[in-house]
């Protein structure tokens, strides 16, 4: 085994011991700090200024321990913005984005209990159309280095993306740590919203 792949095999097990710490303490919240968080982080997000000047959004659907966003895609599309949702090929690890009409009834139930667009309610959405992609995930540090469930979706999804699109993970402060172990092919997010501050990772040190 030469050093890279040393290096490589600590980094898996780094990321691996964080990630169940991280979700340990996530998944400890009751569902209304749950519920109170998320709504002072949609407060922060609907008047932030790379929110307010985007048209069209790609929400990730949230599962019952991450910060909610049921009620942000709803109001996204209440104030007219485009407003899209992942639709998940998990064989192929691939994202598509899929435009959203009604909560209420483009969406069902689908792997892993996450929502996902009903068949005859996907509707493709071009890449190049997203101005802003709201990101999920376990863990970030202040540089805006994110750790998510291993599988890499978001990641390779990311460097998809157009130049001019811009990311923001919401988060739970809980879910801030210092330094996360990243390599090569980790995507960093611009931007970090948790309910008590709005981070800009390029100006982290």
């Amino acid at each position: 085994m030469n050093y890279e792949q040393r290096t490589t095999n600590y980094s898996k097990k780094q990321k691996t011991l964080l990630r169940k710490k991280i979700l340990a303490v996530r998944r400890s919240q009751s569902s209304q700090e749950i519920e109170r968080k998320s709504d002072e982080i949609k407060r922060k997000l609907f008047v932030f200024s790379i929110f307010c000047k985007a048209q069209t959004i790609l929400f990730y659907l949230a599962m019952a321990d991450e910060v909610q966003t049921k009620e942000m895609i709803k109001k996204a599309l209440r104030l007219g913005k485009r407003t899209a949702v992942p639709l998940v090929e998990w064989q192929k690890k691939k994202i598509l984005p899929s435009e959203l009409k009604d909560y209420d009834k483009d969406l069902e139930v689908g792997v892993r209990g996450i929502l996902q667009p009903k068949k005859n309610s996907y509707r493709p959405l071009p890449l190049d159309d997203i101005d802003l992609i709201i990101v999920p995930g376990v863990t970030f540090d202040r540089q805006g280095n994110r750790l998510g469930f291993g599988a890499g979706f978001y990641d390779r999804f990311l460097k998809k993306v157009s130049p001019r699109t811009k990311s923001v993970a919401l988060a739970f402060e809980l879910q801030l740590v210092d330094n996360i172990p990243s390599q090569f092919h980790d995507i960093a997010v611009d931007y970090i919203i948790t309910e008590k501050e709005i981070i800009d990772t390029k100006y982290e040190v």
